[in-house]
């Protein structure tokens, strides 16, 4: 996934640097140093798939030129402990494809560098799974006759953190660009409320440094486990409070709908219409009906009704009936 890495340093002749050394270390070529007269080679570095030299407008056409540039670089610093370039070493998101990568690159080094009038030597480092960019920076002011006077305000560390920002925002935005979920983040774990350690940085193992690289290694594995258990811990927070509030929002509406119910068996303050009344009867003052068979052929007859009366104790005879059917029927039964 992508991770966000950004380290700038200053190359200087204090701590034995070479600004032509430099260059032919991260470019992968060989370049001889005119004030020392010693060769570099680093062509078997297979690594290196791009290279690129931007210079803001008005510059020199050996601005361009790498073997002339940091020649240049060399013999306009006469101080034994001169400063020669800074360093700026990048991650580049994995995401991304190397076409990608290279313009997310350009993009960022011309609006953070070439705009504020440095000269920019860019190498892309294709290795896998840690694909990275050096940027080597001139320390000096640019112009048609060559290089001017040192620029002590590009060493403001205010400067320094504006670049790490920007470079956050750029790759976030290229991953956008490009559908992809993953974001990076330039603040410390401090800074972002995270109580855990930063992981540090392994760097190629060796015969030499195996023990450490191993101690190393082993470190960034536990803090990776604990990153990813606090984000199982906060997904579980998450969860239950979202729990809480569904139970939350269930209670009001039983609660609602508890009170619109008492409220509808409530007798209403408010005046109505008079609602029809139905007076009721009892059994002894209800008219008798006949259900027999003799009544329902009244019925269809059109002959009066026999009434029932509810005091009668002994039951009637029944009747001798001829229907239109031909039959005679008495009771229920045709004779």
């Amino acid at each position: 996934m992508a991770i966000f890495h950004f380290a700038a340093q200053v190359i200087s002749r204090s701590d034995a640097g070479n600004a032509v050394a430099a260059a032919a270390y991260r470019a992968g070529m060989r370049l001889t140093c005119e004030r020392t007269g010693q060769t570099f080679n680093y062509t078997r570095k297979r690594e290196v798939t791009h290279r690129a030299i931007l210079a803001p407008e008005g510059a020199p056409g050996w601005a361009k030129e790498r073997h002339q540039l940091w020649n240049q670089v060399e013999n306009a610093e006469t101080r034994i402990n001169a400063q020669l370039a800074r360093e700026v070493e990048l991650s580049l998101p994995i995401e991304l494809s190397h076409h990608q990568q290279v313009e997310l690159l350009h993009a960022y080094v011309q609006a953070q560098f070439i705009s504020q009038g440095m000269v920019a030597d860019i190498a892309l480092h294709a290795k896998v799974g840690n694909p990275h960019a050096h940027i080597l920076l001139t320390l000096r002011d640019i112009g048609p006759q060559g290089f001017g006077a040192k620029r002590r305000d590009w060493n403001d560390k205010a400067l320094i953190n504006q670049w790490r920002a920007a470079w956050a925002q750029a790759c976030n935005q290229a991953l956008e660009h490009n559908g992809h979920a993953q974001r990076v983040d330039h603040r410390s774990h401090k800074a972002r409320g995270i109580d855990m350690p930063a992981t540090v940085h392994l760097g190629r193992k060796t015969s030499w440094n195996a023990e450490s690289w191993d101690s190393r290694a082993d470190f960034n594995a536990w803090v990776q486990t604990c990153l990813e258990l606090a984000k199982v811990q906060g997904e579980v927070q998450r969860v239950q409070s979202h729990i809480i509030d569904l139970t939350t929002t269930l209670s009001e509406a039983l609660a609602q709908r508890e009170a619109q119910s008492t409220r509808t068996a409530s007798p209403a303050t408010t005046p109505h219409t008079a609602l029809a009344t139905r007076t009721w009867l009892s059994t002894s003052e209800m008219p008798g009906q006949d259900f027999s068979m003799q009544g329902r052929q009244r019925q269809r007859t059109g002959a009066a009704p026999v009434l029932i009366h509810p005091d009668t104790s002994q039951p009637q005879p029944p009747e001798l009936l001829h229907g239109p059917d031909g039959f005679t029927y008495q009771g229920d039964k045709p004779c």
